[in-house]
């Protein structure tokens, strides 16, 4: 019961209410989005250009006269973080192995064949040349 209204009527059966409903086949209230805004989503966010070049090309149903709503997804795919500013101390190095970055990873849950539980990387800065090598201990 919210308020004085009384959206349900059931019997307590333990700690459960049992209620005997109905399914009402009658109108719903839906909120509909244009054609132009479903096929918009539907065909990967195209742009509205895109989808009535293919209305024009009848292989969408007319979706003119209608414009294009505002998609938030596709306002926030389009955004991008403020690159970081290099300093002097992380300027990318000139000569092959100047300045090399390493990792271990693992133990891993499964061995390889043969017989390795762990790897280590290393990256080098100048070149950006990758080397995996793994190991059993």
């Amino acid at each position: 019961m919210k308020g004085s209204l009384i959206a349900a009527r059931g019997k307590k059966c333990c700690t459960l209410y049992k209620a005997s409903v109905s399914v009402c086949k009658g109108g719903l209230n839906a909120a509909e989005d244009s054609a132009i805004d479903m096929w918009h989503r539907r065909l990967g966010h195209m742009s509205e250009k895109g989808l009535q070049l293919l209305a024009r090309k009848r292989l969408l149903p007319d979706v003119t006269g209608t414009p294009l709503k505002t998609c938030l997804d596709c306002l926030s795919g389009k955004q991008h973080r403020v690159s970081f500013v290099k300093t002097a101390s992380h300027v990318n190095k000139v000569h092959a192995l100047d300045l090399v970055y390493s990792d271990v990873c693992g133990p891993m849950r499964t061995k390889t064949l043969g017989g390795a539980m762990y790897f280590v990387t290393f990256l080098d800065d100048a070149s950006r040349r990758v080397w995996v090598y793994a190991l059993k201990s």
